[in-house]
């Protein structure tokens, strides 16, 4: 599998990955322990194509039916824009696509160590309403107005109650389907949450997912790897939340 990132620089090693990441993202974030550099040592040692990393995807893709799929092509910090305003799209971790037996897949990786998800859509959306009332020309509010529309199913109105929705997840499911239309086909989203010595024992990733998966709808496909699965805006979606022992 080749793997590179926006510029083509193409990654064969975990130094050559690392020299591929800073070129497009903040140097700050190569850091031991915490989830960029886990990604990489763990997609990249020994080898890319004996890799761990690899190994599971191979793992998951067969487990979702694709038995006769290869992934093919990688990148890094992977940038998906599902709508025309200004700003950065949604930024993957890491994007793979595959194909075979006439089925083209991309797998959306999100990497965590105990980074969590972020603000609840109604908390990203109140602060984006007070950004806009200083910042007329932004159009914050109104992405997450049309997010919530589109893939959640909320009226604008009801937007600022509770959902217990995470917005970057939402965020993440956005882009995901995005990849996976300009390809027409189906999309493997993988969170993959590396236990570092930085990981925090108390952190509630795993509930926000949880909280996500119900809320969307999503069905259980195969309880002993908990895969989900779901069709959303035409797109057959499947899901998992996966942790790795470092």
């Amino acid at each position: 599998m080749r793997i590179t990132n926006k510029n083509g620089t193409v990654v064969a090693d975990i130094e050559s990955w690392e020299k591929a990441f800073k070129e497009v993202d903040d140097a700050k974030h190569w850091e031991e322990g915490r989830s960029a550099m886990s990604l990489a040592k763990y997609f990249s040692l020994p080898n890319i194509e004996q890799s761990n990393g690899i190994k599971l995807i191979k793992e998951y893709i067969e487990i979702c039916g694709f038995k006769d799929l290869e992934p093919i092509r990688a990148r890094i910090e992977h940038e998906s824009r599902f709508d025309e305003f200004r700003g950065k799209g949604r930024m993957h971790d890491m994007v793979i696509w595959g194909n075979g037996g006439g089925i083209h897949l991309v797998i959306c990786i999100e990497a965590k160590v105990d980074e969590p998800f972020g603000s609840l859509v109604s908390e990203a959306y109140r602060e984006s309403v007070e950004y806009v009332n200083k910042n007329p020309r932004s159009k914050r509010s109104q992405r997450i107005k049309d997010l919530c529309e589109k893939y959640y199913k909320i009226d604008v109105n009801d937007i600022t109650s509770d959902t217990g929705i995470r917005y970057q997840l939402l965020h993440y499911l956005a882009g995901a389907i995005t990849e996976a239309k300009s390809c027409n086909d189906v999309v493997l989203m993988p969170i993959m949450v590396f236990k570092t010595n930085k990981y925090n024992k108390e952190n509630d990733n795993k509930k926000d997912y949880e909280v996500f998966i119900k809320s969307m709808n999503f069905v259980l496909l195969n309880s002993e790897k908990e895969i989900y699965k779901n069709n959303i805006d035409g797109v057959d979606v499947y899901m998992t939340y996966i942790e790795i022992p470092i």
